[in-house]
């Protein structure tokens, strides 16, 4: 199944856990091989390809063991600087905040005096 973005979050991660599951099974790699090479627990690593919730932590264990985990810089590209912010700011953007206007006066729509 391709994932287009409009799936609910459970079908996104039940898919991610089949998707392990495949990787696995081509590796020739066991449920019980996985969950010693990893250090999460069989019962987590059965549910997980299964369709069930896991946590970040056991996901990162899991895809290291997978050899696959560099793949998580197709999934998230590192954002590069954008050498103007520099100039404009001088320095690059650390956070993002709300635009603040300073008015003194009322608004009005230009044609009163």
């Amino acid at each position: 199944m391709r994932i287009h973005g409009f799936e609910k979050n459970e079908v996104i991660i039940k898919e991610i856990g089949r998707r392990v599951k495949s990787k696995r099974i081509a590796l020739s790699i066991t449920q019980k091989e996985l969950a010693s090479k990893s250090g999460v627990s069989l019962r987590t690593i059965g549910g997980f390809e299964n369709g069930e919730n896991i946590s970040l932590n056991n996901l990162i264990s899991i895809l290291r063991v997978l050899r696959i985990l560099q793949e998580l810089n197709l999934f998230i590209p590192d954002v590069k600087t954008n050498p103007e912010d520099v100039l404009n700011l001088g320095h690059s953007r650390k956070r993002v905040s709300s635009v603040k206007t300073n008015r003194k006066s009322p608004w009005k729509w230009g044609d009163e005096e």
